[in-house]
């Protein structure tokens, strides 16, 4: 159990051997909680919140983690936003069960806006007091990416890391088979989806059906919309494909967002990103994919 989810790890070869890179790779994932995490109070990112409009120094990880996210923001014009994080604890998520009052939706929303965080090089500002981070839509693919890096460089030859649904592998299987993968269905639990390897390295999932409460007749889930304060509703599950693991954790919250229309158009225009996405249309479950997924999945029983 690491931030917030359970992490799996399969590496191919000699027990005794994988062992040392595994306790390693595993160490990672504290490393970057205790840079990136938005629920300790010893984190530099909370650390970097209580110098508001001031430019200070972040760590290089943490400032290359929130840059990236910025150039992300900017291409889904606010869809993905960091800066989310007085909102996120605002409805607080896992244990809500009740929607917040709309006046203190709209308060909140006055500290959100990716346009007020400046990210040049290491050099941070945030430029509204008050404003909270939250790269939880991030941090978590940022450190599954370093823990691949740690069995590459002890030369595994190949593995997968699941981290709740973030899923990153490397190398080939010693037998020669192909990767295929499997992604639940995101209405029902007892089916999942399988789709052949697209040679793209990580794999995202973001659906309505991960963290929810019910309100009067209707879902109201953790993939909020940072532009309205609200949960996102385009969508009912997006499942996204690329070269990091970050990329592809920042990208499935992005779609989600935006829907399958804006969302699978932004898709279209990044190299190396892919995408599969479930929505409700006319109260039926539909679904629509990138031009590189068509084809090359099954629903399975």
């Amino acid at each position: 159990l690491a931030l917030g989810t359970l992490v799996t790890t399969k590496v191919y070869g000699d027990a005794e051997a994988v062992r040392p890179p595994i306790e390693r790779a595993y160490a990672e994932i504290d490393r970057v909680d205790s840079l990136m995490s938005r629920y300790r109070d010893d984190s530099a990112l909370r650390r970097l919140e209580l110098t508001a409009q001031k430019s200070v120094q972040a760590p290089a990880e943490l400032a290359t983690v929130l840059a990236r996210s910025q150039r992300f923001a900017a291409l889904t014009g606010g869809a993905f936003d960091c800066t989310v994080g007085a909102l996120t604890g605002l409805w607080d998520f896992p244990d809500s069960v009740m929607p917040p009052d709309s006046a203190a939706v709209d308060s909140v929303l006055t500290l959100v806006g990716y346009e007020g965080l400046q990210v040049k090089g290491e050099i941070i500002r945030i430029g509204r007091l008050g404003t909270r981070l939250d790269l939880g839509a991030a941090a978590k693919g940022y450190a599954v990416d370093q823990m691949v890096a740690v069995f590459e460089e002890a030369g595994i030859a190949g593995g997968l890391i699941d981290a709740g649904g973030d899923i990153r592998y490397w190398g080939v299987k010693p037998d020669g088979r192909p990767w295929l993968f499997g992604i639940q269905h995101p209405r029902d639990p007892e089916r999942y989806i399988e789709i052949d390897d697209l040679e793209l390295a990580a794999i995202a999932t973001s659906g309505d059906y991960q963290q929810y409460f019910e309100w009067k007749g209707a879902r109201y889930h953790h993939l909020l919309d940072p532009r309205t304060g609200y949960p996102a509703r385009a969508c009912v599950s997006a499942t996204v494909w690329a070269g990091t693991a970050l990329d592809a954790d920042i990208l499935s919250t992005a779609v989600f967002v935006l829907g399958p229309d804006q969302g699978l158009a932004l898709v279209a225009r990044l190299e190396g990103v892919e995408a599969l996405v479930f929505y409700v249309r006319d109260g039926q479950l539909e679904h629509r994919a990138s031009a590189g997924v068509n084809g090359r999945f099954r629903f399975m029983e």
